[in-house]
């Protein structure tokens, strides 16, 4: 199962994906910078690598995903976690940064965005809801569909599916 809802209030995307793993391993693989680099990596970033990941999973946390396109430019994305409950759901804020070549948190431009991942279980299964709002343009959040759907076929790869 996979679908794709977009909408135009706020302007917004949703999709779902069901995996073959008991949802306390598909929430940590969201969570866990070890398990996290196994499958966000060139396939998710079409063609680019992941050059570092930095998850500080809780309540106020940060975190920070450095992408190299083979061009070399680098697209880093940082937010902040505004709710963890496992393994149930993750919400977090999504921007990139001005110049994401450093090793530290920089400057974001604006706009920042919103994440919402639910994880719902289904015996040895999950189901999967990932909504993003708060998109500038309906551009923007296109463009956030294309990338969403290869990293979630790539979580999928990871677990085996």
């Amino acid at each position: 199962m996979n679908t794709t809802k977009m909408t135009g209030e706020n302007i917004k995307l949703q999709i779902t994906r069901v995996f073959d793993a008991p949802r306390e391993l598909v929430f940590k693989a969201w969570t866990d910078a070890n398990h996290f680099k196994q499958w966000f990596g060139a396939a998710a970033c079409d063609g680019a690598s992941l050059q570092s990941v930095k998850l500080d999973a809780r309540v106020g946390g940060k975190y920070r995903l450095q992408v190299r396109r083979p061009d070399g430019e680098f697209f880093t994305t940082v937010g902040t976690y505004r709710e963890v409950k496992p393994p149930e759901r993750l919400v977090f804020t999504w921007a990139f940064e001005k110049d994401g070549s450093g090793d530290e948190f920089g400057e974001v431009e604006p706009p920042e965005t919103l994440v919402t991942i639910e994880f719902k279980a289904h015996g040895q299964r999950t189901e999967l809801i990932l909504t993003h709002e708060k998109f500038a343009s309906a551009e923007s959040r296109d463009r956030h569909e294309q990338g969403w759907t290869r990293c979630l076929g790539s979580l999928g790869q990871f677990f085996g599916k």
